[in-house]
């Protein structure tokens, strides 16, 4: 197996950017913690003594950061989008630091806990920023010196693929959008020798075997590496893993990439974030419920079964919008103004909205009481939208296949195609972007659907 020189110079120029992360993280942390914030802790004379101590500790941190980082594969795809990045920075820093502490508590150390706090925000701030300088400053070195990965990639939509080569630096792809057969050999041969090709991607092909194993063996003679993305299944982060248990390689099916360690991130950060939420809204939401009870009769929380995880039903919870006996005029309602091609059921003026529901439904107010839901497990703060269990019903019907594969992972408060035109979405387009979750789910993604759900609830579009 070669390695080539371009991924180990790679490879240690990251430790060493790494190394010195922490090193100026741990420094700046200790300065914060016992020069600049001092007064808000219990004095601790500074000493040479006292100072050696934490210094000594990095011969224990600095082993243990790169091996996790290590571990975590960080330098093997150390290219990703911005908001993935800072995801998988909160992830490993965040790992490093629990370590630390357990650590610290075996070798019953004397240590400030607040400087783990100040050690964690620092390295977070400082790795991603690195990395982002990294990856810029490596592009361009690359670029001028001409050193870039040539990559060619044969398939009829391949061009679909820039988006994930555009976080590369190293790598220059080329496309050729056509299925490839035998008559074009000759043609993609000149084209990989012209352009100095060093990896080839064949997404689509209309070759047999023995025709593809010829092409491979004259890739392998020009030192190309060959691989195949085979087009007769649907290729989805996550949901295809390679086992060679059996003797030959096989492709194996996982449900989704919520498992282990992810799901643990991801649901320590539904937590976290709801109970801060609930605790800096609690004066708010006292005046919202006087204000939904003055106006008209009911509860003031809504309640209603709808399909959760693996199309387990749950109880949701919402602020009621509507009069209390709104279910009753259900069917009225949708025989007046359902169409008979439309699954989801909502109208822009729905007569059982009351004056407070149109607001706090324009503003996504209502939405307020999932978090209970997310801090009880049946919800997630991003995913799939639960449907309520007719709704459900119609979707199973019309997408079979696509509604079972929405149901792998907890529904969220919001999801993809409620940051992407919400109502204004076409039920297809909908069932589209929940099951696009699912398959390329990150925390990168997660992140990136959380901030854009506070610009969509500021400025609210095709919400009703």
């Amino acid at each position: 197996m070669r390695i080539s020189k371009k991924k180990v110079s790679l490879f240690f120029l990251l430790l060493v950017s790494d190394t010195m992360m922490l090193l100026l993280s741990c420094l700046f942390a200790f300065y914060l913690r016992f020069f600049i914030f001092e007064s808000l802790f219990i004095y601790q004379p500074i000493d040479s003594l006292f100072t050696y101590k934490y210094i000594s500790t990095l011969k224990f941190m600095i082993p243990l950061w790169l091996i996790i980082i290590n571990v975590s594969k960080n330098y093997k795809h150390f290219s990703a989008t911005p908001m993935d990045e800072f995801a998988r920075t909160i992830k490993v820093v965040s790992i490093f630091i629990l370590c630390c502490i357990v650590f610290s508590f075996l070798v019953k150390g004397n240590y400030s806990r607040s400087i783990f706090v100040f050690i964690w925000i620092n390295l977070i701030v400082f790795m991603f920023f690195s990395r982002q300088l990294f990856q810029t400053a490596i592009g361009y070195v690359f670029k001028l010196l001409n050193k870039r990965n040539h990559i060619l990639m044969i398939g009829k939509n391949v061009k679909k693929y820039r988006d994930i080569f555009k976080n590369n630096p190293i790598n220059k792809v080329f496309y050729f959008p056509f299925i490839l057969k035998l008559t074009d050999l000759e043609k993609v041969e000149s084209l990989i020798l012209r352009k100095q090709i060093k990896q080839l991607i064949i997404v689509d092909h209309a070759m047999s075997d023995t025709d593809i194993l010829s092409f491979y063996d004259w890739a392998e003679y020009n030192d190309v590496i060959f691989k195949v993305l085979p087009s007769e299944i649907q290729i989805c982060r996550g949901e295809i893993l390679v086992d060679s248990a059996l003797g030959i390689p096989v492709f194996q099916f996982i449900s989704n990439s919520l498992t282990g360690i992810e799901y643990f991130f991801k649901r320590l950060l539904d937590i976290i974030i709801s109970l801060s939420a609930l605790i800096l809204l609690s004066p708010f939401l006292l005046l919202l419920f006087i204000i939904i009870k003055l106006e008209s009769k009911g509860n003031i929380i809504y309640t209603q079964i709808r399909q959760g995880y693996r199309g387990k039903p749950f109880k949701f919870y919402k602020f009621r919008s509507m009069v209390c006996n709104a279910d009753e005029k259900l069917d009225d309602v949708k025989s007046d103004f359902t169409s008979k091609d439309e699954i989801f059921f909502k109208v822009e003026n729905d007569p059982r909205i009351t004056k407070v529901g149109a607001f706090i439904r324009k503003y996504s107010i209502d939405e307020i009481p999932q978090l209970f839901n997310v801090l009880k497990g049946d919800m997630s703060l991003v995913g799939p939208r639960p449907l309520v269990l007719w709704e459900a019903r119609q979707v199973e019907e019309a997408f079979y296949s696509k509604s079972k594969k929405r149901l792998r992972v907890l529904p969220g408060i919001t999801g993809l195609w409620q940051v992407s035109g919400r109502s204004l979405l076409s039920d297809e387009k909908r069932i589209d972007l929940d099951v696009f979750y699912v398959e390329h789910w990150s925390f990168g993604l997660d992140l990136k659907i959380l901030f854009k759900t506070v610009w969509v609830v500021l400025f609210p579009r095709g919400s009703y």
